[in-house]
This record gives structure tokens, C-alpha cells and sequence, in this order.
């Protein structure tokens, strides 16, 4: 099964879960829509992998990319990765933590994005 995105927005952070496969054949188009879902005033994003079951070199890829974009902007980003999560081996390989740092809940991940969320200045008045 291809990649399903849903979004939300919990406690005014947007929380992305992916289920399914991520690979090259739509890491494209999940980028794009990830970026897009990021407004410049959030602290950042959730990625949750909690229903992920496969995520290939481009998805790696696709980690790295969406967190150094955020990160030029000042946001963060936090992955949902649970203990016996499929892609948790994988992702300890390429060492993600540097870049976007692994939770074991979304409420952990959660918690981690509003801590920093306090640290960011608010967007200048229109």
C-alpha cells in the first residue's frame, strides 16, 4: 500500500500520519504536501510514523530534506517512531536523530514541538 497523509492540528502544531509505504514512487508528492502543510508561523512539524510500514532510500532522503528546509526557517521537526515500529532500524542507521529527533508517542512529540515552540519569537504583526 502507497502512502496515506492525514493531517491535523493538535494543541496549534500540525501533526502529519503517514500509513503505509514510503518510496520513491511518492516521496515526491508527500514532500510537497508536507511542505505546503507547514505554515511559517508554526514551531514546526509531527511526522508521525506510528502506521508507516516501509520506508525506502528516498524516504530517508525525504526525512532529511523536510528537516533541514524547517530547520532553515527556524522550525523543528519530530518524528513518531515506536519502539517496534518497521522503519525505527532504519532510521537508526542514517542517525535521524541529528536532524529530526525520534518520540515514541505523538504526545511526547507534541510536547517536544511546544517546548520550542516557546522559544520562537511570533511572526511580526501585518
Amino acid at each position: 500500500m502507497l502512502a496515506e497523509v492525514q493531517f491535523e492540528e493538535r494543541e496549534g502544531n500540525p501533526v502529519a500520519r503517514i500509513r503505509g509505504e514510503v518510496d520513491m514512487s511518492n516521496v515526491g508528492q508527500l514532500s510537497t504536501t508536507l511542505q505546503n502543510a507547514v505554515a511559517q508561523s508554526a514551531a514546526g512539524l509531527v511526522v508521525d510514523f506510528s502506521q508507516t510500514n516501509y520506508l525506502d532510500s528516498a524516504g530517508l532522503h525525504f526525512i532529511f530534506d523536510l528537516g533541514k528546509r524547517l530547520r532553515d526557517r527556524g522550525q523543528r521537526l519530530y518524528l513518531v517512531v515506536p519502539t517496534k515500529s518497521p522503519v525505527g532500524a532504519v532510521l537508526d542507521i542514517v542517525r535521524v536523530d541529528s536532524l529530526a529527533p525520534r518520540c515514541p508517542t505523538l504526545d511526547d512529540a507534541l510536547e517536544r514541538l511546544t517546548a520550542h515552540g516557546a522559544d520562537v519569537p511570533p511572526p511580526p504583526a501585518p
